[in-house]
Formats: structure tokens, sequence, C-alpha cells
């Protein structure tokens, strides 16, 4: 019996945000190593928290109740005190009152052993008025290892060298008070302009961090590739500001975007804050008129911002460590990390649940009017396939089978392919379990429809009954099957009815082929949304050419079959595989549907495309696997479940070997 690769964390303190639980003590001084803000002892740390919205418009927020509220429900273990500067009542006008806020702030977040941030939080450069303040900051909360400065919030048409110039003034100031403490900086262009740090840092000062602040429905993929690169380039980067919405900070969520930033932050181990605590009617400000001053927010008093931040900030301990529920697995677009889109065949979601029964919405999105089923395992045990035909959330509840446990592990699967549209899950009711995977290896199957599963399943309708894909069931397919034997993660890149360089019953001038729709997460151009290449798996399978070897329908007139269109659209493929997957290894499969004289050419082409690679050194060898031929029992000429897990015995020692998979 195999051990679930879905390990449970025994965290006493998780998620109960104890009121004794103290960040501060159990990180310590703050310091920048490399490019990761690091604990006392050097280990990699992250901030998770929030921004107060400018002192001089929401100082209703700035008491002791609001600081003790957040950590110990919102679960932070940072803030930012936003003090306005040249706003009506903001600094320059009310000094005294501005600064009280900040301190009211301040000595709570010390009191409550979690860090804060000191933000002048300004668009222009007022040296003198900031050399002032920060000296004035540094020698009261010097010694105070809570501390941060943010020394310039968004400058917005100051060039870099103005910025840097006006930085190295203040951190003079700030460190003749306080040698240690971090000082985040700001850049051009509302702290977008990272790439001009990279080329000119400030040096010979340590801890000092980069900021950036991205509104994900207006900053996209470019903001972040920006960031990477001088992270690469060895700049450390906090993100002392961020929200959902546009940057003007109203307007609609985009939570996929804001999600990708989730993801991205979480990979790079980014502190990051978000905007912020106020209730000015907006998208940004995460609290309703109805909000207390002093805390003690129940979710009425939360608007979307406020109730989607609380949820992302309860993901994380103390510590900022990630805390994760749900696990995503294949061609999937996730909009919250409970939430999320399956595309592609055998794409899943899997999570822990205590209790005797699991309710999750389920939504179909359809494309071109089709519906979708899906395949549920509960415990380790297959519970079946199941319709998902209801273009509105619907609640799908499933008992336990096992009351004795205390843990249990629901994984749940497309079972169609990504031509029939997609599979919205919602498990914003569940209360899941933080848990861990145990690494594994993977493995990605790209093909046609006997990779899809086409075919296999007649538990609901039997062949010739239906629509032609309500037989369809990936969970049973060979690569899934041969992948729970091996005990590695799977990926599912397929299509019924593609070929690599000509399609079952057309040519490639009427239809996209595989290698067309491989590179987008919707398996078509019409959705041209890129699939990134963080899977990176172990080993790739290639089962391609049953359609290009095709007669097709027999009514339809055929062109002969081009022996050189299919090897160099072949090569062409795997070279763009090794661009995406490097450090993969690759393995051409035959078709246990071609027979005779056709499989004997068929294995000559594979072997063909193998020798284009035999003077390649940069990876491992291309393997060539052949199938026994089968005479399928399944719908439409295809391989029935029996099948597939006769291909999946088929491959098991082969592929265990090449992955060195250990008994």
């Amino acid at each position: 019996m195999k051990i679930s690769r879905l390990i449970f964390i025994f965290l006493f303190c998780l998620l109960s945000f104890v009121n004794a639980q103290n960040p501060v003590k159990e990180i310590g001084n703050l310091q920048v190593i490399g490019t990761q803000l690091s604990d006392q002892k050097g280990k990699p740390v992250r901030l998770i928290g929030t921004s107060f919205g400018w002192s001089n418009w929401h100082s209703r927020f700035y008491t002791a109740g609001a600081v003790k509220w957040l950590k110990n429900d919102w679960n932070v273990n940072v803030v930012r005190a936003a003090m306005g500067v040249e706003p009506d009542g903001a600094y320059l006008q009310k000094p005294q009152e501005n600064i009280k806020s900040v301190e009211t702030v301040v000595n709570a977040a010390i009191k409550e052993g979690i860090y804060v941030i000191i933000d002048w939080h300004s668009h222009n450069i007022r040296t003198k008025e900031a050399k002032d303040f920060f000296d004035t900051m540094s020698r009261k909360y010097g010694k105070s290892p809570n501390v941060i400065y943010e020394i310039f919030n968004e400058p917005e048409k100051q060039s870099w060298e103005e910025i840097k110039k006006y930085s190295e003034e203040i951190i003079r100031v700030i460190r003749k008070n306080d040698p240690d403490n971090i000082i985040l900086v700001g850049n051009p262009e509302w702290d977008q302009r990272i790439d001009l740090v990279q080329k000119d840092p400030i040096k010979g000062v340590k801890n000092i961090m980069y900021t950036m602040h991205f509104y994900a429905a207006t900053h996209k993929s470019e903001l972040r590739e920006r960031v990477d690169a001088a992270i690469h380039a060895g700049i450390p980067v906090f993100i002392s500001e961020s929200a959902g919405m546009e940057a003007t900070g109203d307007g609609k969520f985009d939570d996929e975007e804001w999600f990708r930033y989730f993801e991205w932050m979480n990979k790079h181990q980014l502190s990051w804050i978000t905007w912020s605590v106020s209730d000015k009617k907006e998208t940004c400000s995460m609290l309703l008129k109805t909000a207390s001053s002093e805390g003690e927010w129940k979710l009425p008093d939360l608007n979307e911002s406020g109730i989607k931040t609380r949820e992302y900030l309860r993901q994380f301990d103390q510590q900022g460590n990630y805390l994760q529920k749900f696990f995503w697995n294949g061609r999937v677009l996730q909009s919250f990390f409970n939430r999320g889109k399956l595309i592609g065949p055998g794409s899943s979601v899997e999570f822990q649940f205590k209790g005797s029964s699991v309710s999750f919405n389920l939504k179909n999105i359809p494309y071109q009017g089709y519906y979708n089923y899906v395949s549920i395992e509960l415990d380790g045990k297959y519970l079946g396939r199941f319709k998902v035909d209801n273009n509105e959330f619907k609640k799908f509840t499933y008992q336990v089978t096992d009351p004795s446990k205390t843990i249990h592990i629901l994984k749940l699967y497309k079972a169609t392919e990504a031509g029939m549209g997609e599979v919205e899950f919602d498990g914003s009711g569940i209360n899941a379990s933080p848990s861990q995977l145990a690494s594994s290896k993977k493995i990605e199957f790209i093909g046609d429809s006997i990779t899809c599963g086409f075919g296999n399943d007649e538990s609901g309708l039997p062949c010739g009954q239906g629509q032609w894909f309500d037989q369809h069931n990936a969970y049973f397919a060979y690569g899934p099957v041969l992948s729970r034997m091996l005990g590695t993660d799977f990926l599912l890149s397929s299509v019924s009815g593609y070929g690599m360089y000509r399609n079952w019953n057309s040519e490639r001038q009427e239809e996209t082929i595989l290698p067309d729709v491989y590179d987008y997460l919707y398996l078509r151009t019409s959705q041209p949304e890129k699939f990134g290449d963080e899977y990176q798996p172990d080993l790739v399978s290639i089962c391609l050419g049953t359609n290009d070897l095709s007669d097709g329908d027999g009514k339809k007139k055929r062109l002969p079959f081009n022996k050189v269109k299919f090897v160099e659209n072949y090569i062409k493929f795997i070279q763009n595989v090794y661009r995406k997957y490097p450090n993969t290894r690759i393995v051409l499969l035959n078709s246990p549907m071609v027979s005779g004289e056709k499989n004997t050419q068929f294995v000559e082409y594979l072997q063909a495309v193998k020798d284009a690679f035999k003077n390649d050194r940069k990876h491992a060898p291309i393997e060539i696997f052949e199938f026994k031929e089968i005479k399928p029992t399944g719908c439409g000429h295809h391989p029935s479940i029996k099948d597939d897990q006769k291909m999946a015995d088929e491959l098991y020692p082969f592929f265990k070997k090449l992955l060195n998979i250990q008994p």
C-alpha cells in the first residue's frame, strides 16, 4: 500500500492567532543576506501584513486595538504606518498629530511583538523635512528590532539619480542613530522601475532593500519579469504596497493575476504588504464605515478587499511560512489559494480535511456548449466519475468511507479534456488542514485521444450513446495509472484527434496540430494564454503519430502520409520541449493502435527522430518504447480501462528504470 504524498503538519499554534505569539522574539533582528530578508540567525524570513491608510485621512484606525486585532485575527507579522506628508491635514500642516498617529501604531506593534514600517508617504522629494522626521524616529526607536524605515513612498517623476541622492542622505541620518534596522528605498514611477536601481544600486550600506508596488489589475507579467531580473542581479526586493485591483485603488479585482503575484512572491520568498486599512468608498479600502477603530471587526465590517486580504494573510504562520492547504496540478488556472479552474485532462486539486463529510462547489465553464466530468478519490478510494453541467456553482457533498480516520484526503481530477471547457472549483467552505506534499518525480504525457482517456469508461453511458466525450475518463488513462503505480506527479498535454504534423481527418492547413497548441494553457490558439514552464518534469513521454498515420473516416480524401513532414515536425517539437525543460529526459512511444507494416514504419520514423539528436551532449539520450499491439475494447476503437492498465503495466518497468525509482 502506497503512502499518500499529502502529509499533515502538526503545528499546534497554526492559525490559532494566540495572543502570546511574538514573531519579533522568535525572528529577532532582521538582516539582508544576499537578496533575502533573514532572521537573526541568517535563516530566510518573510514579513506579511497590511498597511494603514494615509494617516491624515484614516487616523481613526491608528490605534493599539487595530494593531492587536490585525495580529491576532488577520495573522500579520508586520504593519505599515503610512504617514501622509503633503495633503491636507498631513505632516507638513499638522506634524504633531501625524507623528502621534504613527507612534501609536509603532508602540502597539512593539507591544504585540510584530514588525512595523514607518513610511514617509510622499510622492515628492522633501529632504530637509524627511531628515528631521527620520532623525526623530531613529533616535526614539533605533534600538527596537521591530522597526523598519520606508524613506520614500512611490516617487513619481523623479529620476533614479535624484532618488538615490536623496536616499543616501536620509540613510546617513538614520544610521547615525540606528546602525542595523532595515531601510526600504523607493524608485521611479511609483516603485515600478527597479531596473534603474539594478544598473546603479546604492553601495556601502548594509540592510537596505528596494521597494516594489503592484496593483494586479494594472501591473502584469512585465513587472514581475523586471523584478526577476533585478533579483537575479543581486537587488533585494520588498513589496511594501500591493493589492488586487487597479493602480488607482479602485475598479475591479483581477483575481487570477493577483494569485499569480501571490505564487510569484512565494517562489521568491518576498515580503509583502497590502493596501489599506481604511474605510474610504473605494475598492482598495478593506473596511466599511461600520468597522470599529479598535479592531474586533466581523465579516460584515469588511469589504471585498478586506475579506480576500484576510484570507490570504491567514495562510501563513507568524514567521511568514506559507502553510499550503490546497494543491493544484496540471493545466490549471488559480484565482485564489482555494479556487481555480481545471483545464486540461487529468488536472487536479487535492486537500486534507477533518470530519465525516466534505462539501465544495463546482461550476461548468463550457467551451462550444459542452459539459464536463470529474473523477474523485477519497482516502485513496475511487468514488466515481461525476457530471458537471451546471453553469452556476453547485454544491457537491461526499461522505468519508472510514470515519475512524482523523484526517481525510480528497483528490478531484478533471476527467474530460480541454476541448470541453473548464471545471471551476471553489473550496471556500472547506476547513482544510495545512499540509505538504512529499517530493516526487514528475512526468509529462504528451499525446492524443489515447493519452486523454477517450472512450475508456462506460460506467455512465455505454458506447454510442450521448456526446462523443461521455465515456472520457483521464483518471484511468495509461499515464495517470502509471504515475500512481510509480508514485510520481503527472501532467497531461493531450488533445483528441491531434497529430504531429496533421490530425485524424484533416491536414494542418485545416486545423491546428498538437505542436501548435502545446504552449498554450487551454490547448487552443483561440485563447492564447501561455502555459508556463514551472512544472519541469523529470521525464517527457510523447505518444503522437496515431492520427498522422490514420486513414481518417474513409470518406474524406486523405493525402498520402508524408514521412519528411512527420519527422521534421517531431524534431522541431522536441527542440521546443527542451527549451521549456532543459533538464528533462524524453521517451518516444509508438501506438498500441497501430499494427503491422504501419507500425514497422512508425518505429522507423521514431528512430529517425532519435538519430537526429545522437550528437546532443546537453541532454540524456532519447529513448523509444514499443507497445505490444492490442485490440482495443473501449469506445470508438480506443483503449478501455483494462487496456489502459495493460499499457501502464508494460511501461512500468521501463519508466521505473529511467526515473531511477527504488522499490
